[in-house]
């Protein structure tokens, strides 16, 4: 027994440092993908990227920061410092909120909260890229001061009811309408809503499968199943059990044979 317990206590050790690397490898990786910013370069565009992947990733909050951190350089890594010295502890919303300030457009809170109320599923979007480009403008609204963290979950869904296309179904499968009082947070959200896409890709992909060649009119189906030969129809003829005066006559060519050779 004693020498079981061992086993399993190392067997359970092994497996939290392994848990221990792999996450650390995933993070690295991850870090990696963030592009370098140092304050010349155009913000709009690494803000939307760093905030979609800080957002995505499921690590702890200081790993968030560390890799954000690493990220920067030159006067963009100064503005984190200084938050740093007043709160070591300082969060990935207020470096990017701080280097928003900075850097960003000149855009009050009005505005900012405006285009978020004005954007709309297009033509052809997918529900969920409609969904990652909204969550954009609410992130901004937030930075702005516009809309509060706590009220981020509410406010993105009313916004894709009210955004998204009438009467779109992946909406009306997930019930999102009347979730409204207790609304999913973005990631269980987008989770629902992309495992949705391909359930219902996969179910239209099976059902074109099963349904006639689209364009067959019934003048075309009528010429397939048609006789076209005169010798396909003496062969189905032939084919057919004698019955009556027809059945005791010789076929036609041994008749014309006949009439030749008189």
């Amino acid at each position: 027994n004693w020498a079981a317990a061992s086993a399993n206590d190392w067997a359970k050790a092994l497996g939290q440092i392994l848990e221990k690397v792999v996450l650390s490898q995933a993070m690295l990786n991850s870090c990696r993908e963030l592009r370098l910013f140092a304050g010349a370069e155009e913000f709009e565009p690494w803000l939307e990227h760093t905030t979609e992947m800080l957002q995505e990733w499921a690590v702890p909050e200081a790993e968030k920061r560390r890799c954000l951190i690493e990220s920067l350089s030159g006067p963009a890594l100064d503005v984190i410092r200084t938050l740093k010295l007043i709160d070591p502890g300082v969060s990935v919303k207020d470096c990017l909120e701080a280097l928003d300030h900075t850097f960003g457009s000149v855009e009050g809170p009005e505005d900012s909260y405006c285009k978020f109320l004005n954007s709309r599923q297009q033509i052809g979007e997918k529900i969920s890229a409609y969904i990652q480009r909204l969550e954009r403008l609410l992130q901004r609204a937030v930075m702005r001061g516009a809309v509060t963290a706590e009220q981020m979950d509410r406010t993105r869904l009313a916004q894709i009811v009210r955004g998204a296309q009438y009467q779109n179904p992946i909406l009306l499968h997930l019930r999102l309408r009347e979730r409204r009082e207790h609304p999913p947070s973005y990631s269980q959200l987008i989770k629902e809503v992309r495992e949705e896409e391909e359930r219902q890709a996969a179910s239209e992909f099976w059902e074109a499968q099963t349904l006639e060649p689209a364009g067959t009119t019934p003048l075309q189906m009528a010429s397939v199943l048609m006789v076209s030969t005169t010798e396909e129809l003496a062969q189905q003829m032939r084919r057919q059990p004698s019955s009556g005066f027809l059945g005791h006559l010789p076929p036609f060519n041994v008749l014309w044979r006949k009439s030749w050779e008189t």
